[in-house]
């Protein structure tokens, strides 16, 4: 299978009410499978409105599913902020792509079985490394920790930190860049992001990385139990039916999602050229 999925024909990008259509865009709802999903989150989710492609671990397993279950496929580029009402709305069937499991959201939605765990840890500059090595070293005055808006990372920081600074930017790329760009300030602050244990990973990994994947290791952040990732569609008749659709589908296809996963992971996402909105 080619490393990149490049026959999607149709991308909706939804910001708050705003929506621009690209390709046709008068299919019938009914035979066709449309995915939200935020595409800035590499290996699981990931657009370039260059090449307008999309790639990672949810875009080709929505692709199989699409197929699985006979239907083309749109995707819906939505933010973090905005993945619950887009979806709620009915502008999406289905959202995938580093959604964590929570209690807000098997109240509100259809989730799906979980198809990988995953757990909040900290990720920071590799040249800070030496300075951390649990969760009361990142919990102090002389720490900023930065989020990205939306989504799970930011209420995790809220809830757990009681000390340090927290500021939040508006998306996930943004919060990298800061990431990246203090790594390589020769003022350089103590600064600390809460993620996925799979972003990490992904993240320190990148051939040049400036970012440590030791946070991975600490084993005193506090935490619920460790959640798995999921995807979500309405909580109604359609959207209970679709989510039984999906747990057929990956039940019957186990041994599969775990090499789409690896084939996402060797996969090579483009830094997009974001700057961080902070003085480093």
């Amino acid at each position: 299978m080619a490393s990149a999925l490049r026959f999607v024909v149709k991308t909706y990008v939804l910001v708050a009410s705003v929506a621009t259509c690209y390709g046709h865009c008068g299919t019938n709802p009914a035979n066709e499978l449309r995915v939200c999903t935020t595409g800035d989150y590499p290996p699981l989710t990931y657009y370039n409105p260059k090449t307008v492609e999309w790639k990672g671990d949810a875009i080709i397993v929505a692709t199989h599913f699409a197929k699985f279950i006979n239907k083309s496929l749109t995707f819906v580029q939505v933010t973090w902020p905005t993945l619950s009402t887009t979806l709620a709305a009915g502008k999406c069937d289905i959202a995938m792509g580093g959604i964590s499991q929570t209690v807000d959201r098997a109240n509100q939605f259809s989730l799906t079985e979980a198809n990988r765990s995953n757990s909040k840890q900290p990720i920071f500059a590799k040249q800070d490394a030496k300075y951390f090595n649990g969760f009361s070293d990142i919990d102090t005055k002389e720490v900023t920790v930065i989020e990205n808006k939306g989504g799970t990372n930011e209420p995790f920081a809220k809830k757990v930190i009681k000390n340090a600074k927290i500021v939040i930017v508006e998306t996930n790329q943004e919060a990298y860049a800061c990431l990246n760009a203090n790594a390589r300030s020769t003022n350089r602050t103590k600064l600390v992001m809460f993620t996925d244990s799979i972003e990490i990973d992904f993240r320190s990994s990148i051939k040049g990385s400036l970012l440590s994947g030791k946070g991975n290791r600490f084993t005193d952040i506090p935490q619920d139990p460790r959640v798995g990732k999921v995807y979500m569609a309405q909580n109604n008749n359609r959207g209970s039916s679709l989510v039984k659709q999906f747990n057929d589908f990956y039940n019957t296809h186990q041994r599969n999602f775990d090499d789409w996963y690896q084939e996402a992971l060797k996969t090579e996402y483009p830094e997009e050229k974001v700057k961080c909105p902070l003085d480093f």
